[in-house]
């Protein structure tokens, strides 16, 4: 594989993040049996403006491609209906 070295850099990094043994293949290993870690809740996370900032980009991605499909549509009805 091109960047296996890079991968099984990554991959021994993120055990030994978790605190598994490095050299340990996962193998057959259920769920329950790995080390649960405590990750910091989203809202720990998300300074005071975030959301804002969330909200106003996901406007942004959904409104501008509809304003423009919404645009496009009217320009093409008004050609349509000024040459008739």
């Amino acid at each position: 594989m091109l960047f296996q070295s890079r991968l099984d850099r990554a991959r021994k990094l993120q055990r030994s993040l978790r605190g598994l043994p490095e050299n340990e293949k996962q193998g057959g290993k259920d769920q329950a049996e790995m080390p649960e870690v405590d990750l910091p809740s989203m809202k720990d996370e998300m300074e005071k403006g975030d959301f804002f900032a969330m909200l106003v980009a996901a406007l942004y991605t959904v409104f501008l491609p509809a304003a423009a499909i919404l645009a496009l549509t009217v320009g093409i009805a008004y050609l349509l209906f000024s040459l008739g």
